[in-house]
């Protein structure tokens, strides 16, 4: 699940909504929109506009609103992301269903393709297997009553502490500048793993860090004697050990 970079938080909550009022009712109005969002409606024409200029929506003043292909299948994937994140809320960590839906709303739009799926894996394989649902869900109501935010949340290992933790593969940029690692595996989509390959990054295959500082787009890495540079998008999904 990926949406479009150019989009702000804000125009992707315009999408969701009228993805739901077009589910409703064919068709989204600039009244229907503004009651949905809480807004005004100079501030939904506004949005509107821009919306259309990138594509997302068609859409004439003083007429009816649909959304692209493009613009619904972002819209469809803030959604999915939404009701991923609201679940975890609610099934693994027993939220309120209210307090699930707030929080999903603010943190949809932080969520990008990795986090989206590794989430996903995980409600897939606790509605799977009942006792990994149970153990979790008791392990974690155990450890929540020993926490208060307001002093120290408790929560202090790391990494090097914790053996299971210290197993886990990082990607690419976990690494600073004149660290090395191995490939592990590449994820993502095949036309990117295909590219990836033809570059030299293999399973196995050593990758130094040449140039990386924590802002910087793109990372600067050496591969089989050659110096090549990266989108921080695309190292994501170079797992290394």
């Amino acid at each position: 699940m990926h949406t479009a970079g150019t989009l702000t938080a804000t125009l992707e909550d315009y999408l969701e909504a009228i993805l739901h009022i077009v589910a409703e009712h064919k068709v989204a109005r600039s009244m229907e929109i503004a009651e949905r969002l809480n807004v005004k409606r100079p501030t939904v024409t506004t949005a509107l506009r821009t919306l259309a200029e990138k594509g997302m929506i068609n859409y004439e003043p003083r007429s009816y609103v649909t959304l692209t292909d493009e613009g619904e299948r972002i819209a469809r994937c803030v959604d999915r992301r939404h009701l991923v994140l609201r679940d975890v809320f609610t099934k693994v960590l027993m939220m309120p269903y209210r307090e699930a839906e707030q929080a999903a709303c603010m943190m949809e739009h932080g969520m990008n393709t990795r986090v989206c799926k590794s989430l996903t894996s995980m409600l897939i394989a606790i509605h799977k297997n009942e006792t990994l649902a149970k153990t979790l869900k008791e392990a974690i109501t155990k450890e929540i009553e020993h926490i208060n935010c307001e002093n120290a949340c408790g929560y202090e290992v790391s990494a090097g502490e914790n053996g299971i933790m210290n197993d886990l593969p990082g990607n690419l940029n976990s690494l600073r500048s004149g660290q090395t690692g191995h490939v592990l595996r590449i994820i993502g989509g095949g036309s990117l793993k295909k590219r990836l390959r033809e570059m030299g990054i293999t399973a196995g295959v050593k990758i130094v860090v040449v140039k990386s500082a924590p802002l910087d787009d793109p990372i600067e890495i050496k591969v089989r004697n050659y110096n090549m540079s990266l989108r921080r998008e695309e190292a994501a999904n170079i797992l290394i050990v």
